[in-house]
């Protein structure tokens, strides 16, 4: 780059301002390296991601106190029971990158089920329930056409940990958190896991699979 000097400006102060040019272009790439080390690449919502990890993990519900999207208290084990079946995620508002593509793959879900959403609890637990206010999560399903059978949950960041550790998807802190799709058949505790981004179509074959439709 080069530089017309003005009888006007110093050596000293064309010296601070390369300096300065180069501080902030070395401080945007780290913060970009920083974002891609936290979050995986997206996939297309609607296309299937030969990188998505699946098991199968036992997990027993606990009553831990959470707060829906309404206001209303309530507990995990209580919005679980029932018998129905469930498809549960992870994200936080403010979340970028993962928890926008989550939530659209959700959505599209509860949109293929067709019938079977009517038989069906959509799950989305706050990682960030410090922030994430009812109020907030409210505004945040409407960005997804949540239906009454999709509902976003907050609490207490304690129990928002719990609930995470229940699922064995506890990162420690919210910008470790990985893309995380559990489904379960409402049968028995046996839950299939995704790890990675799916497709929708995949989930609702993983939902099927667990009903035994």
């Amino acid at each position: 780059m080069k530089i017309q000097r003005s009888p006007f400006i110093s050596r000293r102060a064309v010296t601070a301002l390369i300096a300065g040019t180069v501080a902030v272009a070395s401080q945007a790439v780290w913060a970009a390296d920083e974002h891609m080390h936290h979050h995986p690449a997206p996939a297309t919502a609607g296309t299937p991601n030969a990188e998505v990890k699946r098991s199968v993990v036992e997990i027993k519900l606990p009553a831990t106190p959470l707060v829906r999207q309404d206001g209303a208290a309530t507990n995990l084990s209580k919005e679980l029971d029932g018998g129905k079946p469930a498809i549960l995620a992870f994200i936080y508002t403010s979340c970028t990158t993962v928890c926008p593509v989550t939530s659209q793959i959700v959505a599209r879900t509860q949109t293929l089920l067709g019938k079977d959403l009517e038989k069906t609890r959509l799950v989305s637990v706050s990682i960030d329930p410090e922030y994430d206010t009812p109020a907030r999560l409210l505004a945040y399903s409407k960005l997804y056409a949540a239906r009454p059978q999709w509902q976003h949950y907050t609490g207490t960041l304690k129990n928002s940990v719990a609930v995470q550790k229940a699922f064995s998807a506890y990162r420690g802190d919210k910008m470790n958190h990985v893309p995380l799709i559990f489904i379960n058949g409402g049968k028995n505790n046996s839950w299939v896991k995704l790890e990675g981004f799916p497709s929708a179509e995949q989930v609702v074959k993983e939902y099927q699979e667990q009903i035994g439709g």
